[in-house]
């Protein structure tokens, strides 16, 4: 089934409210100027038309995307699209206009995602290939319930305690691991314990998923747990743990996160190099550097790009470049990550040649042959002129 949203309902004025930063014609000096800025504006408007139709996209990943781009935006005016999201019939698109609206100030989604993760299990499994049916139906569902639990300890709203601890006796082990995670991090000491047991398994599959369930808390002794799991046998126990760490924001997970980066396995030092970049720490600026000069692919190259990017570092457009043509999509979104940090970064330095070199390539990014691709770029466009200051006349 297909949202529909008719194109008349869309609010005419949230195009000049999303854009009432990119700087009008009258401000400009010159015909050139003039020109200059009226193509911004249209540029702004292909990105914002690009956005909305990707909100009523047939397919639901895109709109997951389109829908979690609004928060960031940060533009009020963004408050009724993601109010009709809230009646996608894909729950995975529910959650993040939730999330969005949230961000936004608006809490009205919150009862949308307490909704999913309270949906009721279904009817007893019959016999034969319709009971197999209906298992499937029940794995994904509960998926999407594990999905929305996640969302709802992520929006920190204490009214919602209840329902992740209702969701902690449910039936099914994948909900009561994800509701166990969520009241970790907001602070249930119960939950806390169980997952703190779960990191000393035998089982690598599940001290993985305790690893992926604590990251987020930050706290010390968190940081003290999962610092040991940093040698763990097992790669992709040590992969979830850069990513924890890089959550922590503690200074005193660099010897890991280096560790990390020296790592045999490839997914172990991307993990390492995206957690060092998340990590705010300025001394992580020169392994950063490092990691950028010696990385075994584009990826990972990127990763150390954006994570410099984050420290106020300058932003090297070559690999982002390069990185459009990349044949994975997954490169080309974090290419467009890049982009749009190093147009922000030009405008707050006025250097006006690398900001437009920065929108150019993030134009290009809005031909991308893959939907997702096109919705960062559209929204990186859009963010990024939000930020452009006007250019006085002269």
């Amino acid at each position: 089934m297909r949202l529909t949203i008719p194109q008349s309902n869309f609010p005419v004025a949230l195009l000049s409210l999303l854009l009432w930063a990119v700087p009008c014609a009258c401000a400009a000096s010159g015909p050139s100027a003039k020109a200059a800025e009226e193509a911004r504006s249209a540029l702004g408007a292909k990105a914002l038309g690009l956005l909305h139709k990707a909100m009523v996209h047939e397919d639901s990943e895109v709109r997951v995307m389109a829908a979690e781009q609004w928060g960031p935006i940060g533009n009020p005016a963004a408050k009724s699209v993601l109010q009709r999201a809230l009646k996608d019939p894909s729950a995975y698109v529910r959650i993040a206009a939730a999330g969005s609206l949230l961000e936004l100030s608006d809490p009205s989604g919150v009862k949308a995602v307490e909704a999913v993760v309270l949906e009721s299990p279904g009817p007893a499994a019959a016999e034969g290939a319709l009971g197999a049916l209906e298992e499937m139906r029940s794995i994904a569902r509960n998926k999407t319930r594990a999905w929305a639990i996640q969302a709802l300890a992520g929006m920190k709203v204490p009214e919602t305690l209840p329902t992740l601890r209702k969701a902690a006796e449910d039936p099914d082990a994948a909900v009561r691991d994800a509701a166990a995670a969520g009241l970790a991090r907001l602070g249930d000491s119960a939950a806390m314990g169980r997952l703190s047991s779960a990191l000393a398994s035998q089982d690598p599959a599940l001290r993985t998923k305790a690893v992926e369930a604590l990251s987020g808390v930050g706290t010390p002794a968190v940081v003290a747990l999962l610092k040991p799991l940093a040698e763990d046998t097992v790669y992709q126990v040590r992969a979830a743990v850069m990513g924890a760490l890089g959550e922590s924001g503690s200074p005193l997970v660099l010897p890991e996160l280096l560790g990390g980066v020296k790592d045999q396995n490839e997914l172990v030092r991307s993990k390492a190099v995206a957690a060092l970049g998340r990590l705010g720490v300025p001394g992580a600026v020169q392994y950063l550097e490092k990691a950028k000069r010696q990385a075994s692919n584009v990826y990972i190259e990127l990763l150390a790009v954006a994570g410099l990017a984050r420290l106020g570092e300058t932003v090297d457009l070559a690999p982002a470049r390069r990185a459009l043509y990349q044949p994975d999509a997954d490169t080309r979104l974090l290419a467009v990550e890049v982009l749009e940090a190093a147009a922000g970064r030009a405008i707050a330095g006025a250097d006006q040649a690398a900001e437009k070199a920065a929108l150019e390539d993030l134009e290009t990014a809005l031909d991308d042959a893959e939907m997702r691709v096109r919705v960062r770029a559209a929204a990186a466009l859009v963010r990024v002129l939000q930020k452009t200051p006007k250019r006085p006349s002269r």
